[in-house]
């Protein structure tokens, strides 16, 4: 078996000053091209984890020890320039408030260039329609009409799907969906999933769901790890969890998505 893409190793994340653990020797291993769910409820450690391999923590939280290592390469040792590097380029993040995530003040022209000078040195007309085709890609109607929008004139979905196109503007080969719809209407939810996960297929991209909905990544993942209160709880293939799992906490996620009950084995669960 060839070496994992994305290798967590005991990965702890937490309070420096007083040592408080909220992330507790997590390890995991991602193989490149597949779809893996990190999945447990709000406050089990998915997003801090994936913040901290990304080296995005917010301030007063940090790594406390443990190694995340991209195709041998340790994230956690990178200086702060090649991690600039790194981010949008190799690995990108889809984050749960599009909203939030996008500058205010810029309008989606400005922030699609910023992006694609820096790590795709490209500027001027060649940025400009590579917005454009990106804006295409995921159903943003009249795109070219669109750029010098600013992320308040979109709605939600449109703006979650702005956001999509900027993670996977410079082609990464890790991209980690955070909650991607999250707050969407349930109507929009199943067509960004799809935008999430067609460029696996199409880009032989390495795909991380974090969800605290096992159903959302239903017939997406491939294999599906259990977060509780900071820890690992269980992990395993899509249908070893959804089918077999051992532990009770994977049980009352499973039954709190009774329509995973419906499909039987070797069928496609759907979200």
């Amino acid at each position: 078996m060839s070496a994992p893409m994305l290798e967590i190793d005991r990965l702890s994340v937490g309070f420096p000053d007083t040592q408080r653990v909220l992330v507790d020797e997590l390890s995991l291993a991602i193989e490149a091209g597949s779809a893996t769910a990190l999945v447990g409820e709000s406050g089990s450690g998915k997003t801090l984890s994936m913040l901290a391999v990304m080296g995005l923590l917010p301030p007063g939280i940090g790594v406390l020890g443990g190694e995340a290592r991209l195709e041998g390469v340790d994230l956690l040792a990178l200086p702060p320039r090649a991690r600039r590097r790194l981010n949008g380029s190799r690995i990108a993040l889809i984050p749960q408030d599009a909203m939030a995530a996008l500058n205010p003040t810029l309008d989606v022209q400005t922030q699609f260039e910023l992006v694609l000078r820096t790590h795709e040195r490209l500027g001027g007309a060649a940025a400009k329609a590579r917005t454009v085709e990106l804006l295409d890609q995921v159903g943003i109607p009249s795109a070219a009409s669109r750029l010098r929008s600013y992320p308040h004139e979109f709605s939600g979905g449109q703006r979650q799907r702005v956001m999509i196109a900027l993670a996977l503007s410079c082609r990464p080969e890790l991209l980690i969906a955070d909650e991607p719809t999250t707050a969407l209407d349930v109507t929009i939810q199943q067509q960004i999933l799809d935008l999430v996960a067609r460029p696996r297929e199409e880009l032989d991209m390495t795909v991380l769901w974090i969800t605290h909905d096992l159903g959302v990544v239903a017939g997406l993942a491939d294999r599906v790890a259990v977060l509780r209160h900071g820890r690992m709880v269980e992990s395993g293939t899509a249908e070893q969890i959804f089918f077999r799992p051992e532990q009770p906490y994977t049980r009352q996620l499973l039954a709190a998505t009774p329509t995973l009950f419906d499909a039987e084995p070797g069928t496609e669960a759907q979200p």
